[in-house]
């Protein structure tokens, strides 16, 4: 839930943030705050309902089809990042669906963050394999433009890490030296 809510809110509220800056218009302006005031205010209902999902213990369900990574070339060309793709996978390789899908949440949580915290900035989005494990990354330039602040509670990279964990993976989450940041996750292909 919080994967695919929060990715598509967040947009709503970056998007309504850069009409409310770069318009003059006082009417379009005033539209674009309300917008992203109701985004903002939908992400942290959605960070407290997921802290209460998560409390309850309750065992997750699948109810519609998960994401593949047939379906990441989609994802990188709408998120609104300048974002480039290098998918390195041998053609014979097969990942399990679970792998897939945190690959694929891992990607879709790393553009979302530079979307929210890297404004103008540049990623590159990778997926390869070498050593027993399949590696993707989101590594981003330094942002381009004023940060605009957006609610969050760390609960994507929290999930992010429980899925790697889950799968006798590791995800990593690092500043770099030139003000950019990268996202990370190494799964075993065999889990």
């Amino acid at each position: 839930m919080h994967d695919v809510v929060s990715h598509q809110v967040s947009l709503i509220a970056v998007r309504a943030g850069a009409l409310q800056v770069s318009t003059h218009d006082p009417e379009v302006k005033e539209a674009a705050s309300t917008i992203r005031g109701l985004s903002v205010r939908t992400l942290n209902e959605l960070r407290h309902m997921v802290g209460v999902l998560r409390t309850s213990g309750s065992a997750a369900t699948e109810l519609t089809p998960q994401p593949t990574l047939d379906e990441l070339p989609d994802l990188v060309a709408n998120s609104a990042v300048d974002a480039r793709l290098e998918l390195n996978l041998p053609g014979e390789l097969e990942l399990t669906p679970p792998v897939q899908r945190a690959l694929y949440r891992m990607v879709q949580e790393g553009l979302t963050n530079v979307r929210k915290h890297a404004p103008g900035s540049t990623a590159v989005v990778e997926i390869s394999s070498a050593e027993g494990e399949v590696h993707a990354s989101v590594t981003n330039s330094a942002p381009a433009r004023p940060v605009l602040a957006l609610p969050g509670a760390h609960h994507g990279l929290v999930g992010l890490r429980q899925r790697a964990e889950l799968l006798r993976g590791r995800l990593e989450a690092e500043p770099l030296p030139d003000h950019g940041f990268r996202l990370a996750m190494s799964l075993p292909l065999t889990t």
